[in-house]
């Protein structure tokens, strides 16, 4: 039997503009993708906050019987609204908007189930509430993300919260940021992070170019799984991190017991929530049984 896993993060309401056309009101959140993409593999637990305007469009996404979103706080007030244009070019996010609304002040709350589960991710959010997670957590196995406007403030507790984990997924600019090095050394950089506290594996993202894990001894990199076209790139990051740990807990195993087919698993989910806008890519994959359990 799988192990159970607990994600925490942001749940959104995205306005996002790609070559392939506009979308507003589109449902988001890291907390979102990993899930969906997770619960390919295992039982996934979300933990996050909503407003009462977004209520039933999450709802609705989540509606899958792998999910267990009775951790999802309903709040009076706006849902986090994120806005962004997608640079297909030069593969960034241009334009970029947010309105936390009733996330800004969210202190989590992890209900029993979700804090026994064996594997933990920690969505990109502000490390506080990273850290307010973790204590609540008695998982045994910790992956972490992280946001450059977080790590650029050069506040201490992101680098607690790297030290807590045992993975740690971030893009080259961001692990350039948390180390000060240049991004092209980031093999260097990663592979100085692992043995800081338990971290002992850095996934180093690199959108269309694929990913890397990087440990004490080993640079594993893979390119990225071919797609038809890819349509938007959001939630991309967070549904490899929900790939990568859902099959490390359908197997039961630590990631470093397993990085070829952790890596792989979640470049499959990277490129199923690539081929459509928002997450429904993700969820058109799990109901078509596309992601193959690894």
């Amino acid at each position: 039997m799988a192990w159970e896993i607990c994600v925490a993060g942001s749940v959104t309401l995205d306005d996002v503009t790609t070559p392939h056309g506009h979308r507003t009101e589109q449902q988001g959140g890291s907390a979102v993708y990993f899930a969906l993409a997770a619960a390919a593999h295992a039982t996934v637990h979300l933990v996050g906050v909503v407003g009462d305007d977004g209520a039933s469009s999450a709802r609705s996404v989540l509606d899958d019987p792998a999910i267990d979103s009775s951790g999802l706080l309903v709040r009076q007030g706006p849902t986090f609204r994120w806005k962004a244009t997608h640079d297909f070019e030069r593969w960034v996010t241009a334009c970029e908007e947010s309105r936390p609304g009733v996330y800004e002040d969210w202190q989590p709350t992890v209900p029993t189930p979700a804090s026994a589960a064996e594997v933990l991710f920690l969505g990109s959010m502000p490390p506080r509430q990273q850290l307010s997670v973790l204590g609540q957590s008695r998982a045994r196995i910790v992956g972490a993300d992280s946001m450059a406007v977080h790590i650029g403030a050069n506040d201490p507790p992101v680098q607690q919260v790297a030290e807590a984990s045992d993975v740690l997924f971030l893009n080259r600019s961001e692990l350039s940021l948390l180390v000060d090095r240049p991004e092209d050394d980031w093999r260097v950089s990663a592979r100085d992070l692992c043995g800081r506290g338990r971290l002992r594996l850095v996934v180093v993202k690199a959108g269309p170019l694929g990913a890397a894990c990087v440990s004490a001894d080993r640079v594993l990199e893979r390119e990225a799984h071919a797609v038809s076209a890819v349509v938007d790139p959001t939630g991309a990051g967070d549904s490899l991190a929900g790939g990568f740990l859902g099959a490390c807990a359908r197997r039961q195993q630590h990631p470093l017991d397993m990085l070829d087919e952790a890596l792989d698993a979640g470049l499959r989910s990277a490129a199923a929530a690539i081929t459509a806008f928002g997450p429904d890519g993700l969820r058109r994959a799990n109901g078509g049984g596309l992601l193959p359990a690894v």
